[in-house]
């Protein structure tokens, strides 16, 4: 009798040629497009998405696309499928995170010498990353966050087994390994694999898991509350040991990695350690000298500027600018002077600028500082 199901390369929208890497980034776009979460009005999304799922298990796997290209859908059985798996031939039904975090499963380099498959051993989980936005003020000050990251955990309805009716495997004994003697010309070798009626769980599921869906795990959105160290700088990131997606069958958690975002400020800029502060005063107050408001991580400082100061002076406050991160000490905030001459003058303003011209030398200006103005500019950053 001929089968009803589809072509599983036409469930794909591939071709036979297909290689390994287009035949996971279609499943992933495929995947993510047919989801049952996200169709929750549609009855025929779950149907569709297994569907995927069961065309990707057998084309990812290389043993399984030539026994399919071979003979299609009427394999010859070597034994009974998981309960999970719906009959799959091709062994246990593989989770369908592997699409989207990457495999989960590292093969043994003994195996292929061994003549045997290897024994598959469950994988550390997936690293997650998540962004997170604070002020050039914040940065300067030790603070906490709340953020929020989507993370696959171990289900909690079933404790990640995939089923809430399960029985030990009768082909492992719920060891989740089987193992093949076999004689050589080195006498008799004993090799290890993943059994192939459970898939190397040790047990059958006979009544799959609503809540992950036989998977063993679910994406959740979990909050967590970040410690932001003093004095980190923008792009930096921060690592949470074990926060990340959980290991396959009881393997160690990834890591999360919180990158830190610190928004420009309208006053301060930062160089490394220090900040930089533009200060715009009047030709006539540098001229004769006045005393400005300077805006500073605490608020608001007077400072002094000398008459006669030039365009592009700098003015340092030691010890008032970023803290140094995981060090003792801050850097300085260095305020560069910017000298405004008018643009509008009426006619008495400009009469009395022509009579103080007429009344100036060379000893009116001196040297203008010894130094010129990109000296004096080039000298505010490291």
């Amino acid at each position: 009798m001929a089968s009803t199901k589809r072509d599983y390369y036409e469930v794909l929208g591939l071709s036979r040629e297909a290689p390994e890497t287009e035949i996971k980034k279609a499943y992933r776009r495929l995947a993510r497009d047919h989801h049952p979460d996200a169709n929750p009005n549609d009855p025929g999304a779950e149907e569709r998405f297994k569907e995927l799922t069961e065309a990707y298990e057998v084309l990812s796997n290389p043993q399984a696309r030539k026994a399919y290209d071979t003979y299609g859908h009427q394999i010859p059985r070597a034994g009974a499928g998981s309960a999970g798996s719906g009959g799959d031939p091709f062994g246990g039904f593989q989770d369908i995170f592997d699409a989207f975090f990457g495999d989960q499963f590292g093969e043994s380099p003994f195996g292929s010498f061994f003549g045997g498959s290897g024994m598959r051993a469950p994988a550390r989980g997936n690293d997650a990353e998540v962004e997170v936005q604070v002020t050039l003020r914040e940065a300067a000050y030790e603070i906490e966050r709340e953020v929020k990251v989507q993370v696959v955990k171990g289900c909690s309805v079933c404790d990640g087994a995939g089923g809430t009716k399960t029985r030990q495997c009768g082909t492992c004994g719920g060891a989740g390994a089987v193992r093949t003697v076999r004689q050589s010309l080195l006498g008799q070798m004993v090799s290890t694999q993943a059994c192939p009626t459970c898939g190397g769980r040790g047990s059958i599921i006979e009544v799959v898991c609503d809540n992950c869906r036989g998977s063993g795990r679910v994406s959740e959105v979990e909050t967590r509350r970040i410690r932001i160290p003093a004095g980190i700088e923008d792009g930096m990131g921060i690592k949470v040991s074990g926060a990340g997606h959980a290991g396959e069958r009881g393997a160690p958690s990834g890591d999360l990695y919180v990158r830190v975002r610190v928004e420009e400020d309208p006053e301060l800029m930062r160089d490394g350690d220090d900040l930089i502060h533009r200060m715009r005063i009047n030709f006539v107050e540098a001229a004769l000298g006045t005393e400005a408001e300077v805006p500073t991580l605490e608020g608001m400082t007077a400072m002094r500027v000398d008459p006669g100061t030039q365009p592009g002076t700098t003015l340092t406050l030691r010890g008032e600018g970023m803290p140094r991160l995981r060090r003792r000490g801050r850097g300085d905030l260095k305020v560069v002077v910017d000298v405004m001459v008018p643009t509008r003058l009426n006619a008495e303003q400009r009469e009395l600028l022509k009579r103080f011209e007429a009344t100036s030398g060379e000893e009116t200006y001196g040297n203008g500082g010894g130094e010129s103005f990109f000296d004096r500019l080039r000298s505010v950053f490291r």
